[in-house]
């Protein structure tokens, strides 16, 4: 019993530790790359959609639980909505990986541990998941009869999720190199 109490303690530190650092991601992003929005849920560069990559492969349902949560209070800091507005908006960011990834799975023969990803594979994977996020936030739009520039904005979002991926990913590659090569040293 203290076992599994420990291991769902664990698993709900993993959560919170997802969501914070989504959140945290996604306040730098609003910050730095303010001037790029084209809305308060489309901006040219946005950093945290490479989460939406990394967090369910490497975390799982722990990662996707993570998008959610962190994603409801992102929505809930940019917009004046209800709650029920605010919680679609946030599963639909958790959603979106899972299109994406399930897509690219079914497009792409790789290991089962995803160990021989190439970079392809990366820019494959950022841009499914950016087009799943950017249909299903404009079908949510319009079905809620807010969509306004249906073009620009599923655009403005796929660009900027496929930028914000490529940038993270770039940085994270840049920093493991380092790290690795002065291990080896």
């Amino acid at each position: 019993m203290k076992a599994q109490w420990k291991d769902a303690s664990g698993w709900v530190l993993l959560v919170v530790g997802l969501s914070l650092a989504w959140y945290g991601l996604a306040s730098a992003n609003d910050f730095v790359f303010q001037q790029l929005s084209l809305t308060p849920n489309a901006t040219l560069i946005y950093l945290p959609a490479a989460l939406r990559i990394i967090y369910p492969l490497v975390f799982r349902s722990a990662g996707v639980l993570g998008i959610i949560i962190g994603s409801y209070f992102v929505v809930q800091d940019r917009v004046n909505d209800g709650v029920i507005d605010i919680v679609s908006l946030a599963i639909m960011s958790g959603l979106a990986s899972l299109i994406g990834i399930g897509l690219f799975k079914i497009l792409f023969t790789t290991k089962p541990g995803l160990a021989d990803l190439k970079t392809v594979h990366f820019f494959a994977l950022g841009s499914l998941c950016a087009a799943s996020n950017a249909v299903l936030l404009n079908l949510y739009f319009a079905m809620t009869g807010r969509l306004l520039q249906p073009f620009d904005h599923a655009m403005t979002i796929f660009i900027g999720d496929v930028a914000g991926t490529v940038i993270v990913l770039s940085i994270l590659s840049f920093v493991l190199t380092f790290f690795i090569s002065r291990r080896r040293v």
